[in-house]
């Protein structure tokens, strides 16, 4: 970690030769990643970057040059280089200038245990693991990954924004001669992960996976883990809930909303302030962070805006910007859907015929945006339940389905959540869900 006084005193300096309006972005850090298969570490990485933005402004022109070196020279050379683009660029009506100083509601993102959590903490963790599975005669595969990284923002305007984080992530892959499961946890603090219930559910699942059967297509009550819904949830970040798609009249929101779209059970909303995980407090043009409600009890509500985009809508920014440059415009970064009030387990116990489904693959949301339509295939075990009981591992299936219409045919929502990483401080929190209706259109096989 080089620090917020250090970083922000390179910043300023650098800001202080620049030949005009200015502001330089610093995000990086160091990340260490431990790999295993069938039960042994085969692969311990560790690498330190960093990338500095260098955005300058020529009235309403903006340019952006990038460097991964801090000496001043290259920030300089950077600023060179990003102002001659931006005199080569047209007028942007709708650049709103840069941001004066701020003030933001403090995040806790860093935890000093997980920057600490070395190579030999982690084969301990992994050790224990491969140690369960093996009294089953089972073997493990993934990843667990520890990161500390930081994020520093400064302007000729007189912003100045500094933020720490740190993550742990793991993934289990626990595989038998029939079977595969697979479970996942993310947190800011590696303690607050319980790795023996994580091996415990992966390994019991495996266990159930043999046998498997087809099942021909059709709709089905399906019950959803929350590693489904966090993949649902990355894609419509992107083909919804974003400014770029909702002003290009992409999203099922565009001109829609107050209108109902979804059942009056979901709740979707971005916030960096949840008790599960926490994000940053500003966005990478400096914004002040908001919560933002998205869909509320099945009523379109909101979208996220950085202040470009704020300023083509009449709306006001959320502080949801990306780095300098990025296509996706403003996109929620810590999405989550409020939770319910049963239980994975309760929902097993109701279910007189349905499909529990452990995780989603090769999901593609592209096919028809202004319906959320998806589709994609199950993936780590997918099970038939009956009579409220699990009673046969099935081969995996090929879905399509609008997500407008699965989320109006929720029967039940999970009281726990779990958060999914998508990278540093961004994160989906999502609930265990059950559907009636759901589509399935094929089998996997071969």
């Amino acid at each position: 970690m080089i620090g917020r006084e250090e970083i922000l005193k390179v910043l300023k300096r650098a800001l202080g030769r620049a030949e005009g309006p200015t502001e330089i972005l610093f995000m990086g850090g160091r990340s260490e990643l431990t790999r295993y298969t069938k039960s042994q570490i085969h692969q311990n990485v560790a690498q330190e970057d960093f990338t500095v933005y260098v955005k300058v402004v020529e009235g309403t022109r903006v340019g952006v040059a990038r460097t991964n070196q801090l000496a001043e020279e290259a920030i300089a050379a950077a600023e060179r280089k990003a102002r001659e683009i931006a005199r080569r660029q047209p007028e942007n009506p709708h650049f709103p200038g840069l941001l004066g100083p701020q003030e933001y509601t403090p995040t806790e993102t860093y935890c000093e245990t997980t920057a600490r959590f070395g190579p030999d903490r982690r084969a301990e963790v992994l050790k224990k693991i491969f140690a369960k599975a093996a009294e089953k005669g089972f073997e493990v595969a993934g990843s667990f990954s520890v990161s500390e990284w930081e994020v520093a923002l400064a302007n000729t305007e007189g912003l100045e924004a500094y933020q720490p984080v740190t993550g742990a992530e793991i993934g289990l892959v626990v595989m038998s001669e029939e079977g595969i499961a697979r479970a996942d946890a993310f947190s800011h603090d590696v303690e607050h992960i319980d790795f023996d219930s994580l091996a415990a559910k992966a390994i019991a699942r495996c266990e159930l996976d043999r046998g498997k059967i087809e099942l021909p297509p059709g709709e089905y009550t399906v019950i959803l883990e929350p590693a489904c819904l966090a993949e649902v949830m990355m894609w419509l970040s992107f083909t919804a809930f974003g400014s770029e798609s909702y002003l290009s009249g992409q999203s099922f929101l565009s001109g829609a909303l107050g209108e109902r779209s979804m059942g009056e059970n979901i709740t979707i909303y971005d916030s960096a302030w949840e008790p599960e995980a926490q994000g940053l407090p500003f966005d990478l043009e400096g914004t002040p962070k908001r919560k933002v409600v998205l869909i509320e009890r099945g009523v379109n509500k909101g979208v996220v805006f950085d202040r470009a985009g704020a300023k083509k809508a009449g709306a006001e920014p959320t502080g949801h910007a990306g780095p300098p440059g990025s296509p996706w415009g403003a996109i929620p970064w810590n999405l989550c859907m409020a939770p319910g009030d049963s239980s994975l387990e309760e929902m097993i116990a109701s279910c007189k015929r349905g499909i529990l489904v452990s995780n989603f693959h090769y999901v593609n949301g592209y096919l028809d945006t202004k319906r959320a339509l998806m589709t994609g295939m199950t993936r780590y075990g997918t099970f038939l339940v009956e009579n409220g009981e699990i009673t046969q591992a099935l081969a995996n299936l090929r879905w399509t389905e609008s997500m407008l219409k699965a989320f109006s045919n929720v029967v039940a929502i999970s009281r726990e959540r779990e958060v999914f990483a998508r990278g540093g401080a961004f994160f989906s929190i999502v609930p265990a869900m059950m559907i009636e209706g759901f589509t399935f259109t094929g089998v996997q096989r071969g």
